[in-house]
């Protein structure tokens, strides 16, 4: 009798037990999240230190109190759904952003609110929601216009083989830095003056002879290879064969948007 007891006691238990496990709540499921865009995919690679950096910085569990769902993929085993170029990668609403990025900016991207004080004085703010032209570094150049979605360059200018810097409004309102230069096969290449890595100091490219030089890590570039890479510390590709016409560079607006992300 003493022994059944003792059975019934422990079966209550285990039943207890196996209700309290199914019933207990799971943060993640009911963390309401405090974002307009809930979702998130984080490509990445244990050997890539921009990943390191982004882990080390706890940026994605950051993301993940928010509320966000993180779907975190190591690009060596898979599996991939979406097309980059390189790691690491964030794919925010189907927008894919390769580059690191810090806990505010993926904030900005998933639309999170910010906090009190800076929800103040973005209602006092009197100017524009949308911000024409941020503080840039590097060498901005000359101003140009889009006139029936071209611009156009005097193609003459470049027979130095020297990289020439311009800076363009685009539709949407932002600013867009980027150089063209002609490469001692004699084509024209024009190229973002930021990458998807260094991009958010606003310092830019430099040319130092045959080669162009990222002003905040150092790295070099061969000026027959601008335009062709993208991913890494590689000028925005904008255009690595531009077209002649009439004498004059052409430089399509559909191009230009290819780097839009990195201002």
């Amino acid at each position: 009798m003493k022994k059944m007891f003792l059975t019934i006691l422990i079966a209550i238990g285990l039943i207890a037990g196996a209700w309290l496990l199914v019933k207990q709540p799971n943060l993640s499921d009911n963390l309401s999240s405090q974002c307009q865009i809930k979702e998130m995919t984080f490509y990445y690679l244990e050997q890539c230190s921009w990943c390191q950096k982004v882990k080390n910085e706890g940026t994605i569990s950051k993301i993940e109190q928010l509320g966000v769902k993180v779907n975190k993929i190591d690009a060596a085993v898979g599996p991939i759904r979406h097309k980059f170029e390189g790691v690491l990668t964030f794919v925010i609403n189907e927008k894919v952003y390769s580059g690191y990025k810090t806990f505010e900016e993926l904030k900005e991207l998933l639309v999170c609110p910010t906090d009190s004080k800076q929800g103040l004085e973005t209602q006092n703010q009197t100017s524009s929601p949308v911000q024409t032209e941020k503080a840039f570094f590097g060498e901005k150049g000359e101003k140009v216009v889009l006139e029936n979605g071209e611009s156009k360059l005097n193609v003459a200018q470049f027979n130095d083989n020297k990289a020439r810097f311009y800076n363009i409004e685009m539709p949407g309102g932002k600013i867009i830095y980027f150089f063209v230069i002609k490469d001692r096969n004699g084509i024209y290449r024009a190229a973002a003056n930021a990458c998807a890595v260094c991009f958010k100091t606003y310092k830019g490219f430099r040319q130092e002879g045959d080669e162009i030089v990222c002003n905040n890590c150092g790295n070099r570039y061969p000026i027959e290879k601008i335009a062709t890479e993208k991913g890494g510390c590689n000028p925005g590709p904008i255009n690595p064969n531009l077209e002649i016409r009439d004498g004059q560079i052409i430089i399509n607006q559909t191009d230009l948007e290819q780097v839009l992300d990195l201002f």
